[in-house]
């Protein structure tokens, strides 16, 4: 079975004065996500919150309330490590890169490591306890990728 995760960009590009189309994009979102959910709690938070997009029916205060609430919490829920959900300055909601965090947590070497690409990777697991989780590998063009401590691509960005 295909369990979908985020990808890197722009979910809806939503009318700023149309908040039905909006709570539509949010709820399909929910609803791709959740069918293959394996986190429970998750899950249920996601059907929650579908739940009060429809009965919210075409009440705009009540979707707005979705949007701004249940339904962007329940979508951050999915966010897979340094990504966020949010409206992007272009305006379009989507899955986004949290690069700042991810620098910061290299330079600190928070559980991060950043190489070049092509380049060795360091030993993953120390003895000092600082084990590495992360691997943020960069090409020559600035391309980014995360990997997880098992080499598995987490996302990646251009």
């Amino acid at each position: 079975m295909y369990i979908r995760t985020p990808r890197i960009g722009a979910v809806c590009s939503p009318d700023p004065n149309d908040i039905h189309a909006l709570a539509d994009d949010f709820a399909y979102e929910l609803r791709q996500f959740s069918r293959t959910d394996r986190d429970g709690e998750r899950r249920r938070a996601s059907l929650a919150a579908i739940d009060d997009f429809e009965k919210a029916g075409g009440d705009a205060e009540a979707l707005q309330a979705f949007v701004d609430g249940a339904g962007l919490e329940a979508i951050q829920a999915y966010c897979l490590p340094f990504m966020s959900f949010s409206l992007a300055p272009s305006g379009d909601y989507g899955f986004w890169p949290d690069l700042e965090g991810l620098e910061r947590a290299a330079r600190s070497r928070e559980g991060v490591i950043k190489v070049n690409s092509g380049d060795p990777w360091p030993p993953l697991w120390s003895g000092s306890g600082r084990d590495i989780q992360f691997v943020m590998e960069v090409s020559d063009h600035g391309n980014l990728t995360l990997y997880n401590r098992r080499r598995q691509e987490v996302w990646s960005c251009v």
